[in-house]
């Protein structure tokens, strides 16, 4: 103590600013400086080992694993791996901000003076608030991820790729107010191959008639020349006649489910690895959790049915950004309309979806996303199997899409050829794989007997405005939405 009584000032105020800062900013580059350079030393360096080891031993187990991508999203996607990567967070993050403030404690001198004193309040509140909104969202991303696994991926058996692809029915359900059953009015089969991620999207129409079974099918029994009992016995009513057939599928959780399988089958010739069932409300909520969806509209979409059309209410032309009530308009309405253009306008939609949505998008939107997710799907692809998927996803990204939807003039749909059908198909996936091995260059326009004709592919048929019906068959889905 001075003769005046007064306390002793540890620094003086010229370079005191700067001493501060040293200790703020040294606790973001190595944890546990500031309280090693302010006294604390044993505090300090202990604090300082420890950050070193767990950065050593970071580097040790990425370096001797050397995990590719497959791997990564197979950590990112297992529920005890979130869990702990979860709680390693947040108590990292908790004991890195105890430091903050114990070194905001140490940079605080009064005789610094009122403006470098609140310069320094400034900078270490600033650097407190990131790790505090940076914790709570990765808590909210790892949480959400964790969710949605437990809740949509928890089947178990693993299927192996037919013939080197992936075979995925994707169908669109809607089980509202005044509809008996489930029914899938979106029927859609992607054809992946299984490594370089190259799809093939096949359609059918919902009213597809006299659809065949797979020959193993136990449908075939009761219907052995195919689902024929008139104009009520169309595609998208199988799961509803077949939902109580437990004595045809004993251990069926769905017997309808596993029906509309066999029959989707029998058309197209392809067997079914996986299916995923998206529930259309569950849809407009995704929608909405990513911040809507960028379409171009080329002619005005009602957004109203028979029932309520004094609403009168519709998605006018032009680049518009649809929320989920409009996306999903977008890709159900069949007023003023058909169902060959609504199976169109709901593959452009997939298309955008798969385009638009960013990481970045659902890092932000994680909570969102898994609530939407786990309201949205049912499938029966095992978590175990998202690493996979999720690599052939990310190199799908950006390659083209080649679709074939059996809809008119070229199939009808009330007597189809099935027999002319499974031959398109088969060989629309044996061009893409030949394009694939090509690495995309162009091939020689199809011959109607050997491959399936695509409206994008023959000028003559070509509109100079990408449309939604365009999309039904083309060899690059992108660019005919």
């Amino acid at each position: 103590m001075s003769a005046l009584g007064t306390r002793p000032t540890r620094v003086a105020p010229r370079g005191g600013l700067r001493r501060a800062l040293v200790l703020i900013l040294g606790t973001v580059l190595w944890p546990g400086l500031a309280q090693f350079l302010a006294g604390a030393r044993r505090l300090g360096a202990v604090v300082m080992v420890a950050w070193v080891a767990w950065l050593t031993t970071v580097a040790v187990f990425w370096f001797r694993f050397r995990p590719d991508r497959v791997q990564l999203i197979d950590w990112l996607t297992d529920p005890d791996v979130l869990q702990v990567v979860r709680l390693l967070g947040l108590t990292l993050a908790v004991l890195w901000t105890f430091l903050f403030i114990d070194a905001w404690r140490l940079a605080l001198v009064r005789s610094l003076g009122w403006w470098r004193l609140g310069v320094i309040s400034v900078v270490n509140i600033t650097i407190i608030a990131l790790v505090t909104s940076t914790t709570y969202l990765g808590w909210t991303t790892v949480s959400a991820s964790k969710t949605v696994v437990e809740q949509v991926f928890h089947e178990t058996e693993v299927k192996s790729p037919l013939k080197g692809r992936y075979n995925i029915l994707l169908l669109g359900v809607d089980s509202g107010a005044g509809r008996v059953g489930l029914r899938p009015d979106s029927i859609n089969l992607v054809s992946i191959d299984a490594e370089n991620g190259v799809p093939v999207m096949i359609s059918l129409p919902r009213n597809l008639q006299n659809v065949p079974f797979a020959e193993d099918s136990p449908m075939r029994t009761v219907y052995p020349y195919g689902f024929n009992c008139g104009t009520e016995c169309l595609l998208n009513a199988i799961h509803t006649t077949a939902s109580n057939r437990t004595d045809l599928y004993p251990e069926a959780k769905d017997p309808g489910l596993e029906a509309t399988i066999d029959a989707v089958e029998g058309v197209t010739g392809l067997r079914i690895n996986y299916h995923v069932l998206v529930n259309m409300k569950g849809f407009s909520s995704l929608v909405d959790a990513v911040g809507g969806i960028e379409m171009d509209i080329t002619e005005p979409i009602a957004m109203f049915g028979t029932e309520d059309a004094w609403k009168q209410i519709y998605i006018q032309p032009g680049r518009q950004r649809l929320n989920g009530k409009e996306a999903l308009w977008y890709g159900r309405s069949r007023v003023q309309s058909d169902d060959y253009t609504r199976m169109g306008r709901q593959k452009c939609l997939m298309q955008a979806m798969l385009k638009q949505l960013s990481p970045e998008q659902v890092v932000l939107n994680a909570g969102q996303i898994a609530k939407s997710s786990a309201e949205m799907l049912r499938t029966d692809i095992p978590a175990s199997e998202l690493g996979a998927f999720g690599d052939l996803a990310l190199k799908a990204k950006d390659r083209p899409i080649a679709t074939l939807s059996v809809v008119p003039p070229r199939y009808s749909t009330v007597t189809p050829d099935f027999q002319q059908i499974r031959a398109d198909i088969a060989a629309l996936i044996a061009k893409s794989e030949r394009q694939a091995k090509r690495k995309g260059a162009p091939e020689p326009a199809p011959t109607a007997s050997t491959e399936p004709t695509t409206t994008a592919t023959e000028p003559s048929t070509t509109p100079t405005t990408p449309s939604p019906s365009a999309a039904n068959n083309t060899d690059d889905l992108s660019a005919s939405c």
